[in-house]
């Protein structure tokens, strides 16, 4: 089987081609021989994605890295139309993320994931559309977005040089949520029924969830289904910020449910109008936008659009 793996080599501070280096003898030994292309700036592993797809050189694509990679990869599953370019050609994981959340959740659905890799079993899987006002800036995630205070966490994360893992993620909550100030939100969704329902709430955190983990192990989505066409809404507000450390836990344990401020439900549709612009993340990435603005978050489930190994 012709494989190629695609990795960034300037993730995890430039350490992803020695940590891929070594993992590299079991790999071969596992799948064979497969070629290896090396990303060389922003987008460029959206664009080969893409490239590959559209020729059929390859029957399956390996993203070596973490969330943020696969999230690139995802995006090149798309044309400009919208529509997926190829669902027959599956994409795989070879986890080097600092977080590593969508693998976490792939590795875990799967009864042995080193064999489905070895052969090529995959599924089709339920993608999310995340766009602005207007349609405007379309952007696809395959795991968890969120607006509000997740999206200043990562903001202030990237531009730390302490990354890895729960114990990154959880000091720069703390440090972040002190001097968040939760705008008011108008939030109107399609339920998986089709009807749609609004109202207004304070937004510490929304999250759209089409699997279970973000923030290095957060389980925002216990009772996730990646097959079942529709995302998990959780919104955290109206809580005071001592209740939301004391209770963090509850988030790592997959009892999201039982946290004060917490309001669960589910959609298909939604579209979330803020009194001011607010950060958002999608996979673990800081989507970039201009602030002088108030923008329009809104987001749509595409069922079984993306066929991923597990």
């Amino acid at each position: 089987m012709k494989r190629i793996v695609i990795l960034n080599p300037k993730s995890r501070h430039g350490l992803a081609l020695k940590a891929f280096d070594r993992q590299r003898p079991l790999l071969e030994k596992n799948l064979g021989s497969f070629d290896l292309y090396l990303t060389d700036s922003p987008k460029d592993c959206t664009r080969k994605v893409s490239e590959i797809l559209s020729r059929k050189e390859y029957k399956q694509i390996l993203i070596a890295g973490g969330d943020g990679s696969i999230n690139e990869a995802i995006n090149g599953y798309f044309n400009k139309d919208g529509k997926v370019i190829n669902a027959s050609i599956p994409l795989g994981i070879i986890n080097l993320g600092t977080g590593g959340d969508f693998f976490k959740t792939i590795n875990k659905r799967s009864a042995d994931y080193h064999k489905a890799l070895r052969e090529n079993n995959f599924k089709l899987i339920d993608c999310g559309l995340s766009t602005l006002e207007d349609k405007k800036n379309p952007h696809y995630f395959i795991n968890i977005t969120s607006i509000g205070m997740g999206g200043e966490v990562n903001r202030q994360m990237k531009s730390s040089k302490f990354q890895l893992g729960v114990a990154a993620y959880f000091y720069h909550a703390l440090t972040v949520l002190f001097k968040y100030e939760p705008p008011v939100c108008r939030i109107k969704y399609k339920s998986p029924d089709g009807k749609w329902n609004e109202f207004e709430t304070g937004i510490v955190n929304l999250f759209v969830c089409n699997a279970e983990f973000n923030g290095g192990g957060m389980r925002w989505a216990p009772n996730y289904d990646l097959e079942d066409g529709i995302f998990d809404i959780v919104i955290v507000s109206n809580v005071s910020k001592i209740k939301l450390v004391t209770e963090s836990h509850k988030i790592y344990s997959g009892k999201v449910s039982t946290m004060t401020g917490v309001r669960e439900f589910h959609a298909t549709e939604m579209h979330v109008v803020p009194v001011r612009t607010i950060s958002q993340e999608i996979d673990g990435e800081v989507r970039e936008i201009d602030f002088l603005k108030t923008h329009e978050f809104h987001f749509k489930m595409l069922p079984k659009a993306i066929p991923v190994i597990m």
